[in-house]
């Protein structure tokens, strides 16, 4: 174990850990956190959608929906669409009118629209080589783990080149747990905290939307293409808030069971594994003495940013590399601008 009185400001590069070669053997496992994201589209660098969705812009939420939110105690938009959907369902079941119901789902699903699309780097094929080097990376991993609900992973391991090589446990739509042995050495891709790609009915069964094919893309066609479905992704708000919603989805808490009984060595990228995800270093401490390796940024107090991944997994064997050597962080995959 490494104690706070063995760190220093010295980090090594990606290549000197080893764990992408060939030859590493049990292959180690992949989390993935926002910091991969925005490195890509420095957009992602937001608080969170609901403020976005807060601002008075064209489409935003109206003094009622926020009240909404308030009441459910809850930043989270899916949290607060499933209840406007029960509440529709249960309003029917009693004969009783759901206009208003209606309305403000339609407001605050329209809110949530215009804040996705307002943060999230835009579909195109100028993109796809950027995507296709991080499917390459992303194969190198017997196991992926992603706590992003953006885009950027599900668009990489889809590409039409490499997508041979991974599952993310679909075979049927909608998932089914009965049904979700990997085989054939495929690389498994589990989105910890759901993703814009994810929506559930209001059975709670968990469905992939796919491109239509008719031009639209997952991102043109969020929230509009399965009006009748909830998007499933948790965008924000406290580990224990968190948590909660994973144990009232199907999928959500069958992945996050994936990763609570993963012992492979783990290397976590762009994750600051701070409070909100209490539930995500938990389930890392549950192993004892596992490895770990994790990037960190060469810039400010190193030593101190080590200390803190020290102090939140004490029980595993830590090694800390630079961010930016690692392929999946590095400079060249970034999107300064819209295409």
């Amino acid at each position: 174990m490494i104690r706070g009185d063995e760190l220093d400001d010295s980090l090594q590069d990606w290549a000197h850990v080893g764990w992408d070669e060939p030859s590493h053997d049990p292959r180690p496992s992949l989390l993935i956190g926002n910091g991969f994201s925005r490195n890509i589209w420095p957009d992602f660098k937001y608080d969170s959608l609901f403020d976005k969705a807060s601002q008075n812009n064209n489409a935003h939420l109206t003094n009622a929906d926020m009240s909404l939110f308030k009441c459910l105690k809850t930043r989270n938009f899916e949290v607060v669409l499933s209840a406007l959907a029960t509440s529709k369902t249960v309003s029917v079941a009693l004969d009783q009118h759901n206009n208003l119901f209606e309305t403000h789902e339609q407001s605050i699903r329209e809110a949530l629209i215009q804040a996705v699309h307002s943060v999230h780097v835009p579909w195109s094929e100028d993109n796809g080589s950027g995507f296709l080097g991080i499917a390459r990376e992303l194969k190198k991993y017997t196991s992926i783990y992603c706590t992003n609900y953006d885009l950027i992973v599900y668009w990489s391991i889809m590409r039409e080149e490499e997508r041979e090589h991974f599952v993310d446990y679909f075979w049927e739509n909608p998932f089914n747990i009965l049904n979700n042995e990997v085989r054939d050495g495929k690389k498994a891709v589990h989105f910890l905290h759901g993703g814009l790609h994810l929506c559930k009915d209001n059975t709670g069964q968990t469905f992939k939307r796919t491109n239509s094919g008719d031009g639209i893309n997952l991102l043109d066609g969020f929230g509009s293409d399965h009006p009748d479905k909830t998007p499933l992704f948790i965008s924000e708000g406290k580990s224990i808030h968190k948590l909660q919603c994973i144990y009232q989805s199907e999928y959500l808490s069958f992945v996050f069971s994936r990763f609570a009984k993963d012992t492979k060595p783990l290397v976590i990228l762009g994750h600051s594994l701070g409070s909100s995800d209490q539930h995500i270093i938990d389930a890392i401490n549950a192993h004892k003495n596992r490895h770990v390796a994790i990037s960190i940024r060469n810039n400010g107090n190193i030593r101190q940013k080590k200390a803190r991944f020290v102090d939140a997994l004490p029980d595993v064997e830590l090694s800390f590399f630079d961010a930016a050597t690692h392929p999946l962080l590095h400079e060249n995959l970034r999107i300064e601008e819209a295409p």
